[in-house]
């Protein structure tokens, strides 16, 4: 096993261990190194309080005293250093209401979540695997530290980071930490949207995609999205199968998993799950569209992506080809390039002329100066080569004396 830890943590942990404290990395980076992946992040538990952390090192901000975490910055990277702690009841399936700091490794590696997280390593002690973590990543299972109840019990978002890593790893959640789940299931409910959203996120980019079944499959779905769990059982297996065609998207994704809602139960779901305003929107606009019979035709498309931008477009039209796999969806996503690559007008922004340019030839204002650049975008949208400010100028003139007659004739 190669320990590739940078430079600054090593310095981190010798400067902790100089004065006569105890330090190590901690968590899922050890994970991953055991994995052999590259942490994103190095986090850092020790013996030393957070005061006597901060003494130590020149720059320091105080993310979490509260919990015993201060971070340290050094050489340009930041690392959260904790002290090892234990903690008190939870009343809130949430958060503690007490953290009491303790000198004990082990003590603070068992309140953590699943054995494979509950690890720390020093480069020169070695690995501090007490609830037999590594042996867990060799079976390739999620199991919880000592009873998975009560893990469950003190933080309820743990059951969905269970699946979460799940769906990450492609491991298999071991069998009483499963039953604990389905059985606390409903405590999910105490748990904000936020972070709920924020696991399910992670779970539609997982790379273990058939993993996510669990999701309704263990009840716990139900418990936060009834709706979309009953379409999940019914229609996981399929959905599933789309999503691992899928690139990596989210907007597209997010569509597939709710393709079978109209679009305004996805607007009322992803508004419930506090998602981005433009996400609300991109999905919805999707939904609302997903059954539109677009062909590859190119009068067609430019008049489509008007009406709902040209993004929006080659979004809908790889969604339609993932879940209908015509092949006329793929050459209409092949033209549409094409489009795109000749810098074709689609909207008004685009046309050689504007209200000004028809005012100016005597067109009234108001309605009518609308009403003739919409009919002139139609014309440039049948024939792209038309876009050019006279000979738009001249339609224009053309319909306008033809509104003055009518005009007359009424």
């Amino acid at each position: 096993m190669i320990w590739n830890l940078p430079e600054t943590v090593k310095k981190v942990l010798k400067r902790l261990n100089d004065e006569g404290f105890e330090a190590y990395i901690v968590g899922g980076c050890v994970r991953d190194c055991l994995l052999q992946k590259t942490p994103q992040d190095w986090d850092i538990t020790t013996s030393a309080e957070p005061m006597e952390v901060k003494k130590l090192f020149a720059k320091t901000y105080d993310t979490g005293l509260q919990h015993g975490t201060v971070t340290v910055a050094l050489e340009g990277k930041c690392y959260e250093v904790t002290t090892y702690r234990i903690e008190s009841e939870y009343d809130d399936c949430r958060h503690p209401n007490a953290v009491i700091f303790t000198k004990n490794l082990k003590q603070d590696l068992q309140r953590r979540d699943f054995t494979i997280n509950a690890m720390a390593y020093h480069p020169q002690e070695g690995l501090k695997d007490p609830f037999l973590g590594q042996q867990d990543l060799e079976k390739k299972i999620i199991k919880g530290v000592g009873n998975p109840k009560e893990r469950f019990e003190e933080d309820a978002l743990r059951m969905l980071r269970a699946l979460r890593f799940s769906a990450q790893l492609g491991f298999s959640v071991e069998k009483e930490t499963y039953l604990a789940l389905q059985q606390q299931k409903k405590k999910i409910q105490y748990i904000s949207v936020e972070r709920i959203h924020q696991e399910l996120e992670k779970i539609l980019q997982a790379p273990y995609l058939e993993k996510m079944a669990l999701l309704w499959e263990s009840g716990l779905l139900q418990e936060i999205a009834p709706t979309l769990s009953e379409q999940l059982k019914q229609k996981g297996e399929i959905i599933i199968k789309q999503l691992q065609k899928a690139d990596a998207d989210r907007m597209i994704r997010w569509t597939i998993l709710l393709q079978y809602m109209t679009a305004k139960q996805g607007e009322l779901f992803l508004k419930h799950m506090k998602f981005d305003n433009n996400t609300i929107k991109t999905v919805t606009t999707l939904l609302q569209h997903l059954k539109d019979d677009i062909l590859p035709d190119d009068f067609m498309l430019r008049k489509k992506a008007n009406e709902i931008s040209l993004e929006q477009l080659k979004r809908l039209l790889r969604l339609q080809y993932l879940i209908e796999e015509k092949q006329s969806k793929k050459q209409a996503e092949k033209q549409l390039l094409e489009i795109e690559k000749r810098k074709d007008c689609i909207t008004l922004k685009q046309l050689a002329v504007n209200g000004s340019d028809l005012i100016k030839q005597g067109t009234a204002q108001g309605k009518q100066v609308g009403k003739i650049l919409c009919h002139l975008l139609e014309i440039v949208h049948r024939f792209p080569e038309k876009n050019q400010k006279q000979i738009l100028l001249c339609y224009a003139e053309q319909m306008m004396k033809k509104n003055s007659e009518n005009q007359k004739q009424i």
